[in-house]
């Protein structure tokens, strides 16, 4: 009886989270503190280590190893959270460089497994053309998904799937300071479970622009194949030379973000903050990331 109305009640909470944001397996929740803080507008200035997952093109541009985590409960919810592991390879001019993630999300609530979802992921980026103030990148990566529900009420086992999506990204640097990434994400149209349940094919296209040293302005939208569209919008700026300011907006669900970076010896810490778009509490999000042996192109 205990656990019935454990996962009555978890289901219930779900499909209040499910509503604003149209919630489903492997949902599109950020795993970068920065990208949140600048409004999820990411696919144009993927350049670190969470390349892999937001444009595996900008792994071209990314010289030495890097390394990044992060850690988020979505809307503040204690049940469910989300980590995130990744970083980058440096291959050569001809192999181009590599990247690897591993994101996990899991929904337990008062010690009762619900839902485990983990993702991955290997990249490759390489660089098409490249001259003193223009260069185009090419990017791919494969994502496994692996789900597992836990025992419904009646202990029936609904048991686990996996399934292979792929990632295809470019990026674009015109005149060292306009950026354009492009990246279709799951476009074989991955399928899973016994009812064939689709992963969500998506779109994304944007633009960023520095108009100055240490300041970087982005803009991106993102398209499902059903028609959904959202529009994302997002700023940093860098001061004092190891502080980084960031804020953005996104719409459908309408949300306001903000967050931060700070910079010392290859080390970056970083937070960002999305509210809930409506009924739902704020986002709080925290990661790490680490570079060594060269820097970003």
């Amino acid at each position: 009886m205990k656990r019935r109305i454990i996962a009555t009640t978890a289901a219930l909470v779900l499909g209040l989270l499910a509503g604003p944001v149209q919630a489903a397996i492997f949902d599109n929740v950020d795993i970068s503190p920065r990208a949140r803080g600048m409004g999820d507008a990411a696919v144009a200035v993927a350049d670190d280590a969470f390349a892999p997952y937001f444009n595996p093109a900008g792994l071209a541009r990314i010289q030495g190893v890097m390394l990044g985590n992060s850690y988020v409960k979505p809307y503040g919810v204690d049940f469910h959270e989300q980590m995130y592991l990744g970083g980058v390879i440096p291959g050569t001019a001809k192999l181009g460089n590599f990247g690897f993630g591993v994101r996990y999300y899991a929904v337990e609530y008062e010690d009762v497994f619900l839902d485990k979802e983990i993702t991955y992921t290997l990249a490759h980026g390489i660089m098409l053309f490249e001259d003193l103030h223009s260069s185009v990148s090419l990017g791919t990566a494969l994502n496994l998904y692996s789900l597992e529900f836990g025992p419904t009420v009646t202990d029936f086992d609904p048991g686990s799937d996996t399934v292979a999506g792929l990632d295809v990204g470019l990026l674009a640097t015109l005149h060292r300071r306009t950026r354009i990434g492009v990246m279709v994400k799951n476009m074989n149209n991955p399928q899973i479970g016994l009812d064939n349940e689709e992963l969500t094919s998506r779109l994304h296209g944007g633009i960023a622009y520095l108009p100055y040293d240490g300041v970087t302005t982005t803009f991106e939208f993102e398209n499902t194949v059903d028609g959904e569209t959202q529009y994302h919008g997002g700023v940093e700026f860098t001061l004092l030379g190891d502080l980084m300011l960031r804020t953005g907006v996104m719409t459908n669900p309408g949300k306001y973000t903000g967050g931060f970076g700070y910079h010392y010896q290859g080390f970056v810490v970083n937070y960002g903050f999305s509210s809930g778009g409506g009924v739902l509490s704020p986002s709080h999000q925290f990661g790490m990331t680490f570079a060594w042996g060269g820097e970003t192109q």
